[in-house]
C-alpha cells in the first residue's frame, strides 16, 4: 500500500521548518527555489496542489508520495525533508556532494541526491518519526518497510 500525497503532508506540515544543511545549502547555492520562505513552505505547496493539475499543469494528479518524491525537481526541497525527518549527517552531506557534482541541471541533481537517499529510505525515517506520523501511515509504512541500519 503506497503512502499517498495528503499523508505526506501531513508529516511535513509538523516538521520544523529551518535544518541547518539545507539552509547552508541554500546560502552557498541560491536558486529560484529560494523564493519560498523555506523549503516546508516548497513542499507544502507542491503537496497540496497533487491531487489537480496545479500550477505546473501536472498530466497525472493524484500520484502517491513515491511519485512526488522521484519526480520533485529541486534538490534543497528533498535534502531538507531527508534532514527535516531525521537522516544522518554524514548520509546527508554525501548526498549534498552528489548535487554538488551534477552541475546545474535540476533533474540530474535531484537523480543524484535519491541515488544517496531513495524512496525506501524516507519510509524508513517516516516509520521512525511516531509523533510526527499518524497511525495509520505508520502500520502501513512498517508492514512494506523492512529496517536497515545506515
Amino acid at each position: 500500500m503506497s503512502i499517498s500525497a495528503r499523508e505526506l503532508r501531513a508529516v511535513v506540515r509538523k516538521l520544523p521548518a529551518r535544518q541547518p544543511i539545507t539552509d547552508s545549502y541554500e546560502q552557498a547555492h541560491p536558486g529560484p527555489q529560494s523564493k519560498w520562505p523555506s523549503q516546508r513552505d516548497h513542499l507544502l505547496g507542491w503537496l497540496a496542489e497533487y491531487d489537480g493539475v496545479g500550477y505546473y499543469g501536472r498530466e497525472h494528479p493524484g500520484q502517491d508520495a513515491r511519485f512526488f518524491y522521484t519526480h520533485f525537481k529541486c534538490a534543497p526541497g528533498l535534502l531538507w525533508l531527508a534532514e527535516a525527518l531525521g537522516e544522518d549527517p554524514a548520509r546527508l552531506r554525501e548526498a549534498v556532494t552528489r548535487v554538488e557534482a551534477a552541475g546545474g541541471n535540476l533533474a540530474r541533481q535531484c537523480g543524484a541526491f535519491r541515488a544517496a537517499i531513495p524512496w525506501a529510505r524516507i519510509e524508513e525515517l517516516l516509520a521512525a518519526q511516531p509523533i510526527n506520523c499518524p497511525r495509520s501511515l505508520l502500520r502501513r509504512i512498517s508492514k512494506r518497510s523492512p529496517r536497515h541500519t545506515h
